[in-house]
């Protein structure tokens, strides 16, 4: 008897098994898609989405768009249990006006039916953009021009028109007009008739409906002229023996004039941070060398600040003043400042330091007993790059670092400090030398 239900037992579990298995491979074609909605924004015009058959059957579908602003590869197939169809959505919206444009693509299947919903977003085009390769031309004494590169950077078309400040300037073209992309060269000629030996300056000033620049021209009539250029971020002061001492104001030049080629140069220069009382801040950099002009014709040169050092500047949001700044703190290239940074949002001028792998910057946090850190490769990374520049942003209320700082160093005298520049900028030049500092002592 035991044997008699043993054997029903097993049969009954058989066909249950028999039935599942039948059942799942009868299981019905069923769509999915990866999406239910597709956006086209601006200067997208293909996207794609995924169909698959989760169910047993094979599975047919036709994709069927709701106008002619889209489009489909491909527009139909077959799927078998758990396989996708990777489908291609290209829009045809040339002609349609600004806006966001609504459509549709239907799916029918023996799995179902998918709608996918599709916004075509057509921005207006980008205004018109004026782009200029040059910002200072020198014109040497053998030579009677010089050229400019306009471009148009936007997607409407550029009308421009060039004007030059002094009469012995004019252009090959003085104005025009750029479809979106295009660039046209533009001369700069120069007459020199009835002027007497001297380095001449004037200006060329490009106004556009995609914005205005202004370059600075230099024309040398019998004279040979040395330029310097100061890309740095403070004032530089140059020498040269028997021509005289002059200052470079930031990202602008200064010539020194000859009769003739004077085959070599023998210049000092120096520049340093300092606050609006003159207490200086930092390093004072320095050029001294000696040029061989014997193959230069009307040379340019770059004054630029070496990467082994950094300018520095600071913007404070906090709640709290930040003062007693160490910069390089525990090194023998240690700097401490007396300065008071308000904690108004503008950024302020510091100077420049020893650029170190492991630099790090402290600031107390006015009016508790914390510091406010910054460590190279955390809160700020140097480029390493010649006129390298950081600025420190603090939002702190206060720090997790307690400091531990000796205050003997610090004093309640609190300068001035002289705030930064809203837009700095690059002076782009043809030809240009660069001339670096020379390597500053740690101070001890």
């Amino acid at each position: 008897m035991k044997t008699l239900i043993s054997q029903f037992s097993a049969l009954v579990i058989l066909l249950s098994i028999s039935l599942t298995s039948c059942t799942k491979d009868n299981r019905p074609a069923e769509i999915s898609t990866d999406t239910q909605e597709m956006i086209f924004s601006k200067d997208q015009n293909i996207r794609y989405f995924g169909i698959t058959n989760t169910g047993n059957t094979t599975m047919d579908f036709q994709i069927t768009p709701e106008n002619d602003l889209i489009s489909v590869f491909p527009s139909n197939g077959v799927l078998g249990f758990n396989q996708v169809a990777k489908i291609e959505v290209t829009t045809h919206a040339d002609n349609l006006g600004y806006g966001v444009h609504q459509t549709s693509l239907l799916i029918n299947s023996n799995g179902g039916v998918r709608v996918i919903n599709i916004q075509i977003i057509k921005s207006l085009p980008n205004p018109s953009a004026l782009w200029w390769d040059i910002d200072y031309i020198k014109i040497p004494a053998a030579e009677s021009r010089d050229y400019i590169t306009l471009r148009n950077d936007g997607e409407l078309d550029l009308s421009y028109e060039l004007s030059g400040s002094e009469s012995w300037m004019s252009f090959s073209q003085s104005s025009g007009t750029l479809a979106a992309g295009a660039s046209q060269v533009i001369w700069v000629n120069v007459d020199r008739t009835g002027l007497a030996n001297n380095l001449y300056e004037g200006e060329v000033n490009i106004s556009s409906n995609g914005g205005n620049a202004t370059l600075k021209v230099d024309m040398e009539v019998g004279v040979y002229s040395v330029s310097f250029f100061n890309p740095t971020y403070t004032v530089i002061y140059i020498n040269v023996p028997g021509q005289g001492s002059k200052s470079i104001d930031v990202l602008d030049r200064v010539s020194y004039i000859f009769p003739s080629n004077p085959a070599s140069l023998y210049y000092t220069a120096t520049t340093e941070g300092e606050t609006v009382g003159g207490v200086v801040l930092g390093l004072t950099l320095n050029w001294n060398e000696t040029l061989n002009l014997s193959s230069e014709v009307s040379p340019i040169f770059n004054l630029d600040i070496s990467k082994d050092y950094f300018f520095m500047s600071a913007k404070n949001y906090g709640t709290h003043n930040l003062d007693r700044w160490s910069i390089n703190n525990g090194t023998i290239y240690q700097f401490d400042e007396d300065v008071t940074i308000p904690n108004d949002g503008y950024e302020y001028y510091f100077g420049y330091y020893d650029a170190l792998d492991n630099t790090k910057i402290y600031a107390r946090i006015v009016g508790t007993s914390y510091d406010a850190v910054w460590k190279n490769g955390t809160e700020f990374n140097f480029p390493w790059t010649l006129n390298q520049s950081i600025l420190l942003e603090s939002d702190a209320k206060s720090s997790s670092l307690k400091s531990t700082r000796d205050d003997a160093a610090f004093s309640e005298l609190q300068p001035t400090m002289k705030p930064g520049q809203n837009q700095r900028m690059t002076i782009r030049t043809r030809n240009h030398q660069s001339l670096v500092n020379q390597k500053t002592s740690p101070i001890n």
